[in-house]
């Protein structure tokens, strides 16, 4: 079985990033049941194709972005309403503590990735509100 796993990352794809909503770098890996990993390549899309404006648009066309397609989806903060609208689309999200994005993936492959559960977290998600990179939502951790 092959599989395609999207992750956010920061603009070097080196470190998962906090928020998946506004992110606009993601790191594509192609794995294989039997051969693993079989390839990775670190995108940027641009701000009308985050995932947070592609989810709140109707008319958003799954097959037209590379992480819609993708199979799961890890990242450092997602809430339930995104998590539960790219399932519609055929996408698992899971929220990861894991900092490193190839490590990450190297886990999911080997069934050890700890997936961590977002209501778990108390932190109340406002979707009209912009942030910079490396906010900090006023001191609460995803």
């Amino acid at each position: 079985m092959k599989a395609k796993v999207a992750v956010t990352t920061n603009k070097n794809g080196d470190k998962i990033a906090e928020h998946a909503g506004h992110g606009v770098y993601f790191k594509i890996y192609e794995i294989d049941q039997t051969e693993g990993l079989t390839g990775s390549k670190l995108i940027k899309v641009d701000k009308e194709h985050t995932l947070h404006n592609l989810l709140h648009n109707p008319n958003t066309n799954p097959q037209e972005h590379e992480v819609l397609t993708s199979q799961i989806l890890l990242t450092g903060g997602i809430g339930m309403g995104a998590i539960n609208r790219l399932a519609k689309m055929g996408v698992r999200a899971y929220m990861v503590e894991e900092k490193n994005p190839d490590e990450a993936v190297e886990k999911l492959i080997a069934g050890t990735l700890k997936a961590v559960d977002p209501s778990t977290f108390r932190h109340s998600h406002h979707h009209h509100h912009e942030h910079g990179d490396g906010h900090d939502c006023n001191g609460h951790h995803h």
